[in-house]
């Protein structure tokens, strides 16, 4: 059994992600984030630096600009497509910005609690 190393907890979001490479930008989809990361799923592997810059795209608000730094990756296999998966940690984020992904984790946990309890 793994044992969570997570200082925060997380919620699943499916938010557009825009990785931004020397390159150009890679499109992905977030799996789901926490006030200190994300973890992103891509058609393609960016090729990364030692932190870069990526914008979350939540539905209905405005994009999140942060600097990242890969913490994990690996090819994955998810609904018999192979994408590449990365969990990364934000370095630097707006304070607004950390606080809004906070309130929707909290009201998402506060969500899950049976009611009575």
């Amino acid at each position: 059994m793994d044992i969570e190393t997570r200082l925060h907890p997380r919620i699943l979001v499916n938010w557009y992600a825009f990785i931004k490479t020397y390159q150009g930008s890679v499109t992905g989809k977030t799996k789901d984030i926490s006030v200190d990361g994300v973890c992103i799923f891509s058609p393609v592997e960016p090729e990364l630096g030692e932190s870069f810059k990526i914008v979350l795209k939540p539905p209905g608000a405005k994009s999140i600009p942060v600097i990242a730094k890969l913490v994990w990756s690996d090819n994955l296999d998810i609904d018999d497509k192979a994408v590449f998966g990365m969990g990364i940690r934000f370095m630097a984020i707006a304070p607004e910005d950390r606080k809004y992904i906070g309130t929707l984790v909290e009201q998402e946990s506060n969500d899950e609690v049976p009611s009575g309890l």
